[in-house]
């Protein structure tokens, strides 16, 4: 019975928990020991390699994993096999810091191997096996995989092919990868990653970057048994695909498996590659092995001199150059540029003198650690200019494209067509000039790529539109006279093709002259030089007088337009003014539009050919209405005024508001408690029918007179300061004690009682009154403080106040308890007082402490203090 040994190597990398073992990568392989111990089976050895990282916890290693080995036919369940961890090593990148000294911020790279492994029988059958292991989950926040990557597995899986492949299959031993796991990827610069694998049989093979597949979950992470083929498949976030999984400036060379290219952007991803074993010589597909890791682009660079393959300028003698490995580390840049020219800069430009093909040279840190070089080739060969030209237009007939590029040096050698139609088998050529046929009209998009020989190229894009048949335009059917001869006029490329034979003066050119005198169809046949045919047709009316009506005379206003309107079956129109002016938009339409300022009559001439007719319409005009509602009145309130409007047959008022009538020239506005404002509509009877308005707007004037206080008290000799407001004049009685009873705030030294009356008015003659009474005492300036007060909230003694008589203010007015505490402090002349709180609660049925200071109108200063009961009642 034959023994196959196959082998699992899988990479765990930044694993946090034992069920979230953070999967990625690794990959299987099976190696064929010898036929098996019972007949007609195959010995294979099967190993696993797990890589994780280099510390992890006891709970992050598995003891043991299960390998389920499927039927590859039908996919049936054959076995499950439980194997243990049998080696544990660590590999690491390099020794830091001094490991790779043109490399700076070096990436710590180390992993921890773990290996498991057994051996199996196995029966050979037609179809061989799949043999599988899986695991969930990879780590959080993978650049190239859809969020959230954690919620993604993988399976690792390998086919033995069984003897339907052919009959010696089954000794066949797998492509094994070569362990080069620790490459350091720096982002944005040039790398190289070593996927390659070897092969005991000497077969040949074949690298791709593939797909990742999926497995496990998080609530089941290692399935035991694996659930079968075929396996799901990781989704990618945009950009990135299996087989682009470092974006494009990545690539995987088929023959060695190195992948390289310009390193994307800080982060994990993930990379799969399936190498393709081929029995030598042959085209026979025997086994498949992929390998899946999570490569670390790390931030770092590296100090290197890379060029393009070679540089080729075909629009000119000036080329750019910029080093295309790292740069962070590169202290000197000695450029030569193959003609004697030199530079240092990092990013040159260089004009060549001549064409010719150059040897350009780049050498980065000349006679430094860490210097680098590389060399290209610079080819110079200005004047490519790429062009074609597209005949034919007609599905099922030939297209012909032809090129139409000039290269001032070398010769135009390499054509590629792709003509868009992706349904047809011939959709591309290789051919200077093809032809190629379109089944189907519409739009196709043709890309061109044309090359000389002297490693110019460029491509041409550009969409064409294929049709059902030619393009071919009789014109628009027309209008002619009996006695008149019409020259027809059809716009197409190709042969033209006229019917019937009918008063037509040539059958076969695009614009013969005809003269029918019955109305006739003239059909049009155009055939292009690719057999494509398609016709049109114009009809020819044949009249024998223009029929032609205008519009009746009419009325319109002063500086309004008006379109002049007829109905005529003429083809061609000419206008006239009478008086003559130039009031028209367009003489030459069937209906301008006119705008008169003065009575006009307008006569048109219809033709059709020879053929004619005229009508005259004549246009009134009469002013608008002179609108006017008369100047903007000013009156009091509680007045009335009358409105006066003029120029017209007929007036409206808006709004109706305090108006006598709505509807003549002259209502009275009555009483009007608000400023108004009213807008009249006049109409006249004169012929313009368009009725003018114009605004009025009533000023209702309101006085509001104000003495002062109602109530005031001064003592005897006290001048007392009046103060009146409302308006502009102001006039007091009596005059008696006051300094001038025409301003608005005289003074006064009553000697007595006394009430002052202020009448307030404006320019308009508005005015209102209103009155002060002042009250006399014959005693000294001082305080007076009440002995007690009730703030019980009856609005009758709640407030504990001085009343000031003949003072000029208060200065300080407070209120302390026996202890001495203040309570209460204000310096308000005309209102406040204590309510008997403090801090918000009322105080307790006491006495209290007051003070009091303040200035008389002598400026003498008083002060006083004593005692008030605080009743609750």
């Amino acid at each position: 019975m034959k023994k196959y040994w196959l082998v699992l190597m899988v990479l765990f990398l930044g694993a946090k928990e034992l069920y979230a073992n953070h999967t990625k990568g690794g990959w299987m392989y099976y190696e064929y020991l010898g036929p098996g111990s019972a007949a007609n089976t195959s010995k294979y050895r099967i190993t696993l390699k797990v890589y994780t990282e280099c510390n992890l916890n006891a709970g992050q290693i598995d003891a043991s994993v299960p390998f389920t080995i499927f039927d590859a036919t039908s996919f049936a369940q054959i076995d499950n096999i439980t194997v243990p961890v049998s080696t544990d090593v660590n590999i690491n990148n390099c020794a830091l810091p001094d490991c790779h000294p043109c490399i700076n911020n070096i990436p710590n790279i180390c992993y921890r191997i773990h290996t498991y492994e057994t051996i199996q029988d196995l029966p050979n059958t037609p179809g061989g096996y799949i043999i599988s292991y899986q695991r969930c989950c990879r780590i959080t926040n993978i650049i190239n995989v859809l969020p959230p990557s954690q919620d993604q597995g993988e399976t690792w899986t390998v086919n033995i092919p069984g003897t339907a492949v052919f009959p010696g299959a089954v000794t066949n031993s797998s492509a094994k990868f070569s362990q080069n796991d620790t490459a350091i990827i720096c982002q944005n610069n040039f790398f190289t990653f070593d996927f390659s694998a070897t092969d005991i049989n000497n077969d040949s093979l074949v690298y791709r970057f593939t797909t990742a597949y999926s497995g496990g979950s998080n609530t089941s992470p290692i399935p035991n048994p694996s659930s079968g083929p075929p396996f799901s498949t990781i989704p990618y976030a945009s950009g990135y695909s299996g087989t682009l999984p470092l974006g494009t400036g990545v690539t995987i060379n088929t023959q060695t498996g190195i992948v390289s290219g310009t390193a994307p952007g800080i982060g994990v991803y993930v990379v799969t590659v399936a190498v393709s074993e081929y029995k030598r010589g042959t085209n026979i597909k025997i086994a498949e092995v992929r390998k899946s890791l999570h490569i670390q682009v790390a931030d770092c660079n590296t100090t290197t001199a890379k060029l393009q393959p070679s540089y080729t300028s075909c629009d000119g003698y000036t080329v750019n150059f910029t080093n295309l490995g790292g740069s962070n580390n590169i202290q000197t840049y000695d450029w030569s540029f193959g003609d004697g020219g030199t530079s240092t800069l990092p990013d040159p430009i260089h004009t060549y003198a001549d064409t010719g093909i150059y040897t350009l040279k780049l050498v980065v840190n000349r006679g430094l650690a860490c210097s680098d070089s590389a060399t290209s080739k610079v080819k110079v060969y200005p004047g490519f200019h790429p062009d074609f030209d597209v005949f034919g237009q007609c599905k099922n007939t030939p297209i012909q494209f032809t090129d139409k590029t000039v290269a001032d040096f070398g010769t135009v050698n390499f054509w590629s067509w792709n003509f868009g139609d992706f349904s047809s088998p011939n959709n591309t050529s290789s051919l200077k000039n093809p032809t190629h046929t379109y089944t189907t009209s519409g739009s196709y998009d043709i890309q061109f790529i044309v090359a000389s020989d002297k490693g110019c190229i460029d491509t041409i894009p550009r969409t064409i539109s294929i049709t059902d048949k030619p393009a071919i335009d009789a014109g628009r059917d027309t209008l002619i006279c009996v006695i008149d001869t019409l020259q027809l006029h059809a716009v197409g490329t190709g042969s033209f093709l006229w019917s019937p034979n009918y008063n037509i003066s040539n059958l076969t050119i695009p614009d013969p002259l005809v003269s029918p005198d019955v109305t006739t169809d003239y059909i049009v046949r155009l055939t292009d030089a690719f057999g494509c045919v398609g016709n049109d047709t114009i009809r020819v009316n044949v009249v024998n007088n223009v029929t032609q009506s205008a519009q009746p005379d009419t009325t319109i206003c002063k500086t309004d337009p008006i379109t002049l309107r007829i109905n005529s079956n003429a083809l061609k129109y000419q206008w006239t003014e009478i008086p003559a002016g130039n009031t028209l938009n367009n003489n030459t339409i069937k209906n301008p539009t006119a705008i008169p300022l003065a009575t006009t009559t307008y006569r048109v001439v219809g033709s059709i050919g020879k053929c004619l007719a005229q009508n005259d319409i004549t246009v009134k005009v009469v002013p608008y209405p002179a609108a006017n509602a008369g100047p903007d009145p000013t009156i009091c309130q509680g007045n009335s005024v009358q409105l006066l409007a003029t120029g017209g047959s007929i007036y409206s008022w808006s709004p109706a508001a305090f108006l006598s009538s709505r509807v003549i020239p002259d209502p009275v506005c009555i009483n009007p408690t608000a400023s108004i404002r009213y807008v009249v509509t006049v109409t006249d009877t004169l012929g313009c029918p368009k009725p003018v308005r114009d605004t009025v707007v009533v000023t209702v004037d309101r006085i509001t007179a104000d003495a002062g206080p109602r109530d005031t008290s001064v003592v005897l000799g006290q001048p007392l300061l009046l103060h009146a407001t409302g308006s502009t004049n102001y006039l007091w009685s009596p005059a008696q004690w006051l300094n001038n009873i025409g301003i608005a705030s005289p003074v006064a030294l009553p000697q007595n009682n006394i009430e002052y009356i202020v009448r307030v008015s404006n320019n308009f003659g508005c005015f209102a009154f209103d009155s002060i009474r002042v009250h006399v005492y014959f005693i000294e300036p001082s305080f007076y403080v009440p002995n007690a007060f009730t703030p019980n909230g009856d609005g009758k003694n709640d407030l504990f106040r001085p009343i000031a008589i003949g003072m000029k203010s208060i200065d300080a007015f407070r209120v302390y308890n026996r202890w001495g505490q203040l309570l209460y402090s204000s310096t308000d002349m005309n209102g406040g007082g204590w309510d008997g709180t403090f801090g918000g609660r009322g105080q307790d049925p006491a006495t209290y402490v007051w003070y009091a200071e303040g200035t008389d109108y002598k400026n003498n200063k008083i002060k006083k203090r004593g005692t008030v009961i605080l009743i609750r009642e």
